[in-house]
């Protein structure tokens, strides 16, 4: 009989040894589980920040070779606008009458 009280003593010093620690157990799991979370989601916007960054450097690529294409297309207008060249580029086909109205020769 005595052998059971003292194992009851001992079992209930242990009951309330771990209901002592569960506030902490707790907390500490809480604690890893908000670093995981953190670490997840740290890695997870750093790697869509980088996709992010590749697209932004596509476009402004895309974006450069239309400006290009545009300042090109400038340049063309502008140099089919000069009168001169193009009769020059003409030749004899063309011939001017009453100085806007230009006759193509057959």
């Amino acid at each position: 009989m005595d052998k059971r009280v003292g194992m009851k003593k001992q079992n209930n010093k242990k009951r309330r040894h771990i209901r002592q620690l569960r506030p902490e157990k707790m907390l500490l799991l809480v604690f890893a589980l908000s670093f995981v979370f953190y670490c997840f989601s740290k890695i997870g916007l750093n790697s869509y920040n980088i996709t992010l960054s590749v697209e932004e450097q596509k476009l402004a690529a895309e974006v450069a070779e239309k400006q290009d294409q545009i300042h090109s297309l400038k340049t063309d207008i502008s140099t089919l606008q000069d009168k001169n060249k193009m009769l020059g580029l003409a030749g004899d086909d063309l011939s001017e009458n009453q100085d806007n109205i230009y006759v193509i020769n057959n």
